[in-house]
């Protein structure tokens, strides 16, 4: 209970002092303690002085001075090294689960600095630079799930000089980061769909009173109830029959006429609106909680692709 409360406790200062896309680092909000082999460091020099105490030997005493002095050497070093760098988000890159998801980030500096690790708390993803001394782009994966997230905390850490202590801050970002789901090829047949006069978009129903315009060659993906097999069955080539049609006909994608899990579901519907924008074919995407109509380019794929992750 107590450890649930010093933790909301410190998210919520974190969130308050370093919310931010672009932070120097400064006294502010700099912390700096010793590290694990410091402490140890630490308990052999309080042993050192204690032994030479009662013993009363000069040079033990002496030892447990110099190391005294090294620690505090530390303490300084390890700022000096930290204090002013910077770091800004420049980016986060939206894609599919399990590729390229991540944050591009920019830490710059003045001067040449030293052992400077930067760590997304959330995914455990870190990059470590053992010296830098301009500035420095970075690309950090961010191994997550579809699905939507906000970035949240980067903490950004160093040991140097010795390793004696840890010298760190936080850099708390608000952007979000679409994670799409990974493309499943979907063999089923594609519907068309028809804007009413209503101004609905109905899934289910197919355009009446076509006119025959040609014969074009069969596509992976068309829809099979418009093959010619009277053609097939002489020249064993699939054809489609074309229509004319007063009223425009695009596709449409609908999440409950796709087989299989949630997941499998819009991974096919993922595979389904890649495949239209590549082939510059207007479509509309309707789920279950909300339907975008009819639309093309690159703009409407992001649309379609960011309603899947948000499922």
């Amino acid at each position: 209970m107590r450890s649930s409360i010093i933790q909301h406790w410190f998210a919520k200062f974190v969130s308050r002092r370093h919310t931010a896309n672009h932070m120097v680092f400064k006294h502010d909000s700099i912390y700096v303690l010793p590290s694990q082999s410091g402490l140890l460091f630490i308990g052999i020099t309080i042993l050192n002085f204690v032994l030479g105490i009662n013993y009363q030997n000069n040079l033990i005493l002496a030892v447990s001075y110099i190391m005294a002095i090294l620690l505090v050497v530390s303490l300084l070093s390890g700022y000096i090294n930290f204090n002013r760098l910077e770091l800004k988000l420049l980016s986060v890159s939206d894609d599919q689960e399990g590729t390229s998801t991540g944050a591009k980030l920019e830490l710059k500096t003045n001067k040449e600095r030293h052992n400077i690790i930067i760590k997304h708390i959330d995914t455990g993803s870190e990059i470590d630079i053992s010296e830098m001394v301009k500035n420095t782009i970075i690309d950090i994966n961010l191994p997550y799930k579809r699905g939507v997230y906000t970035l949240d905390r980067f903490r950004i850490i160093s040991h140097f000089p010795f390793g004696l202590v840890t010298v760190w801050s936080y850099l708390n970002c608000n952007k979000v980061l679409h994670v799409y789901p990974i493309p499943i090829e979907e063999n089923a047949e594609i519907r068309h769909i028809i804007k009413g006069a209503d101004g609905e978009l109905d899934v289910n129903r197919v355009q009446e009173n076509d006119e025959f315009n040609e014969l074009k060659p069969y596509q992976k993906g068309m829809s099979l109830n418009k093959v010619s097999w009277r053609h097939f069955a002489k020249s064993q080539q699939m054809l489609i029959k074309d229509y004319t049609s007063e009223k425009p006909v695009s596709l449409g994608f609908d999440f409950d006429l796709v087989t299989g899990d949630i997941e499998e579901r819009l991974s096919k519907l993922c595979f389904l609106v890649l495949e239209a924008s590549n082939n510059q074919q207007p479509f509309a995407l309707k789920l279950p909680h909300k339907t975008l109509p009819i639309g093309t380019g690159q703009t409407h794929q992001v649309k379609c692709l960011e309603l899947l992750s948000e499922y």
